[in-house]
Formats: structure tokens, sequence, C-alpha cells
């Protein structure tokens, strides 16, 4: 369940423009920006510092609000945690949890400190629940130590063109110097959607989870998003005191799909604002221009996932 407290720093707002646009050039309204090129309704209004609006296609940015801007990211980094993991973590031997892991601060899968895990099964807690022991386990079964996950996270992201990203912890949690953008996090969750062993868990509402060889216990998604619309396939979400409400989520909706990030949105407006996105977008795909682009250009790998419409 996304997190109730409220946001105390200062909220961006977006307001709609009376009326519809038939211009090429771009609209500006506050610090949006999108590109009619048919009139179109305005974005809707959104109480989040910075937004995005993608085809996961395509790569092409529909709408965006400040997409760029450097902002703590809370749990949604552990989409680049779960990338960076396929390179650096075994994916069958039996993954010992650190100590550190154990007693990492929560919310937690309930990863035991020197129990054996399979990464499958740290990702699942990882993703499912947002797990913070399980990030941690990850990292920690890096051949050279949490330190050098640490450090791929930050070069995965640079090969991957998010360039407004840097990772100072697997899991998330508020430490100085770290941060993202919503274009960044739009580039970890199309990267994780072509991923078979990531994309799953993405798509997940509940699992079961423990040590290999021991009792295991129900695990919940924490991401509203997913619950809450059959047509979503990919979500993560994210809460801290510095990062606010953060959200990434991808939906098959109207044969296409769409993408959408949030940062520091005010409590109870995360998953309405993106769903509204999501639909504004897939309603006006064909009138918008694009206003950006995704690195990476057009997708050339299937999304591996297949949602009900």
């Amino acid at each position: 369940m996304l997190a109730s407290a409220l946001v105390a720093a200062q909220m961006s707002t977006v307001t709609p423009v009376a009326g519809a646009h038939a211009a090429a050039d771009s609209a500006r309204v506050n610090g949006t920006v999108y590109r009619p090129i048919a009139p179109v309704p305005a974005p809707p209004k959104v109480r989040a510092r910075s937004w995005v609006v993608v085809d996961m296609v395509s790569g092409h940015i529909l709408g965006r609000h400040r997409a760029r801007s450097r902002l703590p990211q809370a749990s949604t980094i552990k989409l680049l945690t779960a990338v960076t993991s396929l390179h650096r973590v075994h994916p069958t031997n039996p993954l010992r949890a650190t100590r550190r892991a154990g007693k990492t601060i929560c919310s937690c899968a309930g990863v035991k400190a020197g129990r054996r895990y399979s990464r499958a099964m740290l990702l699942s807690g990882m993703l499912v629940t947002s797990g913070n022991d399980a990030a941690e386990a990850i990292a920690g079964a890096d051949p050279g130590g949490r330190a050098r996950f640490i450090g791929a996270m930050n070069r995965t992201a640079a090969r991957l063109g998010a360039t407004d990203t840097v990772a100072r912890n697997p899991s998330g949690l508020d430490q100085a110097g770290a941060h993202s953008s919503a274009r960044d996090l739009l580039v970890f969750l199309r990267e994780a959607t072509r991923r078979p062993s990531i994309a799953r868990w993405l798509d997940t509402p509940s699992t079961r989870f423990g040590p290999i060889g021991a009792r295991r216990h129900l695990l919940t998604s924490s991401t509203d998003y997913l619950l809450m619309y059959a047509n979503s396939y990919a979500a993560k979400n994210g809460f801290t005191s510095r990062a606010g409400n953060t959200l990434t989520a991808a939906t098959l909706i109207n044969g296409r799909r769409i993408g959408v990030a949030l940062l520091h949105a005010r409590s109870g407006f995360t998953t309405k604002g993106a769903r509204r996105l999501t639909t504004w977008a897939a309603n006006n795909a064909e009138r918008l221009a694009p206003v950006g682009r995704l690195p990476g250009g057009p997708s050339t790998t299937p999304f591996l996932t297949t949602p009900a419409d």
C-alpha cells in the first residue's frame, strides 16, 4: 500500500490550459511540455514535482514535466539494482545473505542473515514487496562485495544512458548524493521489462518467499497501481521522507504500451496521477509529436509480459 505520510516539500502543479491546442510547436504549461499536431486536451493536473509519460515501444516522450530534475527516487532504484544483478550475481548458485541484509531498515521481505537464497527469490522479495533487505542481500552477493555492486549499478546506468542517476545503495533509502529522474526511471523500467527474470516480478501481485529448503511466507505487492489496474504489466513504487511518493509503471491501453514515472508526488495522487497521464497519452498519442526520446531508440526486443487489455 502506498505510504500515507504527507510530503512537506513544495509541489509543482500542472494547470490545464483552457481549450485544445493544434500548433506544431511545443505547448508549455507551468513547466509541462507536450507537442500537439492536432487538437488535444492539455495533460491532466498532477501533483508531483516531476513526471514523464512515454510510448514504451518507440521510446518517444509524449509529455514531460521537469523530467530531468535530479531528485531522490526511493525504492524505484530497485529497478536498476535488478538489472545490474543479471551480470553481477550468479543466477543459480545459492547466495548467503549478509549481516547487513538481515539488519537493514525495512520495508522487509524477511531475509535472514546467514541463510541461503536463490537470486530469483531475492528478486521477488525486492520487487514484489520492495524488500530493502532483499536488495542488500543481492548487493552483498556480488563476488566483489557490496561496494563493487553499487559501482556496477552506476556503470549500468551510464551504459543505458541514464545520466541523471547516481546510486549510493541498492535499496533506495535516503543517502546523500543519491538521485535519479523521472526520465531515467523509465529507462530502467523499459530495460527491466525486456528481461524475463525481472519482468515476471513486476507483474506479480503476491508470491511466497523464504530461504532454500525452508518454509516460505506470503508476500504481497506494495504497488497499488499494479493491484488496481489489470492492464498494467510492470510497476514499482517507493517512498521515503526525502523522496516523497515515487512510481514508475507500464500499461497496455488502447493497444499501446505506455510508461509513466512520477517523482515527489503528494500522498494520494501518485497512483491516480499516473493513471490519468497514462490514459491521456494513450488516447492522444496519434495527435502528439514527441518532445524527446528515451536513450536506446525503438525497442527491438519484445516486451516479455502479456497483460490483459
